[in-house]
Order: structure tokens, then sequence, then C-alpha cells
């Protein structure tokens, strides 16, 4: 069975250009551009990773990973934040909350395939 990676952000065309690489790369994807439905999604199933993005209407990113590492069913999924806010102190508070790696936008595609892979503990395709 693939892995399946949960990928949420509010811009579409990120979530199509992660998916559509990610699927390339052998993995079953699931994408949301809210975090509240996201947290829907996880009533029904668990992924193997987490993309979120920090800066969202509504809920952001940090609140839904707190939410998400605070169950047991989930604390242990990797998770790993996209954002555009690359400041020291946003990556210190980020892995405060239980996030996993730290990834500044724009982001390479086959780089972030790569540190997924790894988490993952699995070898590149």
């Amino acid at each position: 069975m693939p892995p399946l990676l949960l990928i949420i952000d509010d811009e579409e065309d990120i979530l199509d250009l992660l998916s559509y690489n990610f699927g390339k790369e052998g993995f079953e994807v699931a994408t949301f551009d809210r975090a509240d439905l996201a947290l829907k999604f996880l009533e029904g199933r668990r992924p193997d990773a987490i993309l979120c993005d920090w800066m969202m209407p509504g809920m952001d990113g940090l609140e839904f990973c707190r939410r998400v590492k605070s169950s047991v069913l989930f604390a242990d999924i990797p998770f790993v934040m996209v954002t555009c806010r690359h400041e020291k102190l946003a990556e210190k508070l980020a892995i405060s909350v239980g996030v996993t790696d730290f990834i500044v936008k724009p982001v390479r595609v086959p780089q972030l395939v790569s540190r997924v892979r790894t988490l993952l503990g699995e070898q590149a395709a």
C-alpha cells in the first residue's frame, strides 16, 4: 500500500503541484484547502505524513499541528510545516508544538519528496 500523505494549503496551485508530484512518486494524496476539513478527514483515516501551510484563513497550520499532535492516535505522524515564514523564532515555535520538519517556501519539490521519504524511513524511488 502506498503511503498516505495529507496536504493542507489554502493555495490551490500549491495543492495541485504537490498532489501531482507526490502522486507521481507513488504516494496516495489527500488535499484540503482548510485545516478544519482536514481534521474531519482524520476522523476516518490515519495518514503516514502531513504537509501543512502555516498561514491559512480560519485555523492556521500551527493550531492544526497542536490539535493533531495532542491526539494519541496521531502524535507520532511526521508533520512538515511548509511556509513563507522564514524567521528563526517561527521555526522554534513550530517545532515546540510538534512540527517534525520546517521548510520555507518556495519549495523545491524533489527535495521535499526526499525529506518526506526520509521522515517515513523510505529510500528514494
